[in-house]
């Protein structure tokens, strides 16, 4: 699909946060990296958050992407940054056109068959399934799979330590995203070791499956 959808395939899981203070970008970030996930999704928040993106991709060893994007003027700012993806909670037209001029990866949400198939006609390979516990989570996604067997799912929303396993054991979940290795309130209480140990035990779950 593109270089960078193969490395989120790879690694499994997109730890999606929230900034409140930029300060906290960059051992947020070292706490990610030394626990084995080099990839997060900042989502756009915050009054930081766009500062917080900055600073994190400035370190150049992440993948770095923007979520709750909706409105172009969020995408246009995260992209002039150097975002490698974006992440939009619903679908949306104009967002995806103007993802094809800027060459750049969005992955929309989309849940239900009516915005799923809208997403395929539009050349959309992979949507976010969000809020996954609230639209029947994996028991939903593997019903979905069936008419829109090339679609490439990203559930989040609901996903912790303990049923990660079970989603990616699902062919058409290429990677979860989540929060549960970087809680807001670990953020926000500088936290770092919580977050580094959280990652380390996330890690261990995509490799050995349990």
């Amino acid at each position: 699909m593109n270089e960078t959808f193969d490395l989120l395939a790879q690694h499994r899981v997109i730890p999606t946060v929230v900034i409140d203070d930029q300060r906290a970008a960059k051992p947020l970030s070292d706490a990610l990296v030394e626990g084995g996930l080099p990839i997060v999704e900042v989502m756009l928040r915050t009054p930081d958050s766009l500062a917080a993106l900055e600073r994190i991709i400035d370190r150049r060893d992440m993948i770095v992407g923007a979520g709750t994007v909706t409105t172009l003027a969020q995408f246009d700012a995260a992209w002039r940054l150097g975002a490698r993806f974006i992440v939009t909670p619903g679908l949306d037209e104009n967002i995806l056109r103007h993802a094809t001029r800027r060459d750049l990866l969005v992955i929309p949400g989309a849940v239900t068959p009516t915005e799923i198939m809208q997403a395929q006609n539009l050349g959309v390979k992979m949507v976010k399934f969000f809020p996954s516990h609230v639209f029947g989570g994996m028991a939903a996604i593997e019903a979905l799979a069936g008419p829109f067997s090339q679609m490439k799912f990203l559930p989040t929303g609901g996903i912790h330590l303990e049923n990660l396993a079970s989603y990616l054991q699902n062919p058409s979940v290429f990677a979860c995203g989540g929060s549960w290795m970087a809680k807001r309130e670990w953020v926000q209480q500088g936290e770092w070791e919580k977050i580094r140990q959280a990652s380390i035990q996330t890690v261990k779950t995509v490799c050995t499956g349990i």
